[in-house]
């Protein structure tokens, strides 16, 4: 059998432009694949998608769990601060409210002094008017026992001049006028106005000091 040129060149023509074809039908499939996701790169996705919800879902129920013993550690974190600042500036409190308290007292004192004012002088009054007639009372008394005593000194010294004249006296009745005694006297009362007045004034001097 002979073949002809013209149908081979015809067939050759035909299976180039099927290769042709296939291969510009490859071509798209692989610029299709390039240009979309295949089926694995997406489950991967989605795994991932879900890995980070169950995730931050965990992490927000951590976080509701943990809310009552947060708020509880709080609560005693601050009691705790307070209870220090209170130790801290305790000296400080206790001073200003030392302070406090006796400006009240001051207070106090100052209106109730004010209030009793009148009632205060009144009394002022009365006890300036008592002392001063206590006080005159006092003069009066004295002045009274300074007479006594004054009368009682007269009273005394007069009885004491009487009971010398009667000494004097009966000395000079039993005086020898002629013994030394008797010659020093005479020539003792020349100064005196009379014998009786030189006696009481010689008995006086001896009683003083005997």
């Amino acid at each position: 059998m002979i073949n002809n040129p013209s149908e081979n060149s015809n067939i050759d023509d035909l299976i180039n432009q099927i290769k042709h074809k296939k291969s510009n039908q490859k071509k798209q499939s692989m610029d299709t694949s390039n240009h979309q996701p295949n089926s694995t790169d997406n489950l991967l996705e989605k795994f991932k998608s879900d890995l980070k919800q169950q995730k931050e879902k965990s992490q927000q129920q951590n976080v509701d769990n943990n809310q009552p013993q947060v708020h509880e550690d709080l609560q005693q974190f601050k009691q705790q601060r307070q209870q220090q600042n209170i130790k801290g500036n305790q000296p400080e409190i206790s001073e200003n409210l030392q302070q406090f308290k006796q400006q009240q007292k001051e207070k106090s004192q100052q209106h109730n002094l004010e209030r009793n004012k009148p009632e205060i002088n009144e009394n002022l009054h009365q006890f300036k008017k008592q002392f001063q007639h206590k006080q005159e009372e006092q003069r009066e008394t004295i002045t009274h026992q300074n007479q006594e005593e004054i009368r009682y000194t007269e009273q005394r010294k007069q009885r004491q001049q009487k009971l010398l004249i009667r000494q004097a006296e009966q000395w000079l009745k039993s005086l020898d006028e002629y013994s030394d005694e008797g010659l020093w006297f005479e020539e003792f009362s020349h100064s005196y106005p009379s014998r009786l007045d030189a006696a009481i004034k010689y008995l006086a001097v001896l009683n003083a000091s005997s």
